[in-house]
């Protein structure tokens, strides 16, 4: 049954550069979908060719080449992000006003300023934040 529920599931990776993290959430098998937003043409194209020439991930895997700021989050139940410390803030707040509750968003080395942790992944250069129970650290 937890597998049924983990198939409808959809995974981003927002700044997914040359796909990586897409390529292993679908090689996880954990997600109906896994997406990627990348604003770099060049490891955009190298994303998709990636995809192209692997027919297993045709049907798991989408890459978008646009803005972080300009895309919609919604439809997304976990979101990956290796953001620079200086975009986290504005980050946390769009992420606050797009995720449904029961997203859950990870954040590889830079924390969300204001947002409360997961304490089992405290230092260890993974932030796991639990939507909406992370807002309640806000100051």
């Amino acid at each position: 049954q937890q597998k049924q529920t983990q198939q409808k599931l959809t995974f981003v990776d927002l700044g997914s550069g040359d796909g990586r993290v897409v390529f292993r959430a679908a090689r996880e098998g954990l997600f109906a979908k896994s997406v990627g937003y990348e604003i770099n043409p060049a490891l955009h194209i190298f994303a998709n060719c990636r995809r192209l020439m692997t027919p297993r991930y045709w049907s798991s895997t989408q890459f978008y080449m646009r803005d972080l700021w300009k895309i919609q989050l919604h439809q997304y139940d976990v979101v990956a992000v290796y953001g620079l410390s200086p975009i986290m803030k504005r980050l946390g707040k769009k992420l606050e006003e797009e995720l449904k509750p029961g997203s859950i968003v990870v954040s590889n080395v830079f924390e969300i300023p204001g947002w409360r942790v997961n304490d089992m992944n405290r230092g260890k250069g993974v932030y796991l934040y639990s939507v909406p129970e992370c807002f309640g650290g806000k100051k």
